[in-house]
């Protein structure tokens, strides 16, 4: 009796969390397909985050943005081994990380309030700007 209820709770929790770990795929391939990018773009790791910065950072200085964060990306994967560098590239990246969903979040019309939903429940907000009613503002004309 006792492998059975075992069994039955590795089924549950194993379904929990793919439930947990795909819906927010899911939600991230959505919201790329309503920047007007394709959504596999959500799923490679560094691609995914050049081409949201792309595309929520639309001016020249924008541009310098999305450079400097992937810089710092892919310094923080290289130099994690070193402590004081590699703590100084995480702060840095998450500050930038922070920027990014902040423009993210505006470009759908939401305010402050869903960034800081997205930086500490992203698996959540993700799911929900994909799947919700949100549209992306008109981000041709932000820069003008």
């Amino acid at each position: 009796m006792s492998d059975f209820g075992g069994i039955t709770l590795f089924i549950f929790l194993f379904v929990l969390l793919a439930f947990i770990g795909i819906l927010p795929i899911a939600g991230k391939w959505k919201v790329y397909g309503k920047l007007g990018m394709l959504g596999w773009y959500s799923i490679i790791p560094v691609y995914a985050d050049y081409k949201l910065c792309e595309r929520v950072h639309r001016t020249d200085e924008g541009k310098t943005f999305t450079m400097a964060y992937l810089i710092v990306l892919i310094c923080s994967w290289a130099f994690c081994w070193v402590d004081t560098v590699g703590v100084l590239l995480a702060l840095a990246q998450l500050v930038m990380t922070i920027i990014v969903l902040n423009d993210l979040s505006r470009a759908f019309g939401k305010e402050t309030g869903y960034t800081i939903g997205l930086v500490i429940f992203g698996f959540v907000f993700w799911t929900m700007l994909g799947f919700g009613a949100s549209e992306p503002v008109d981000l041709d004309n932000e820069g003008e």
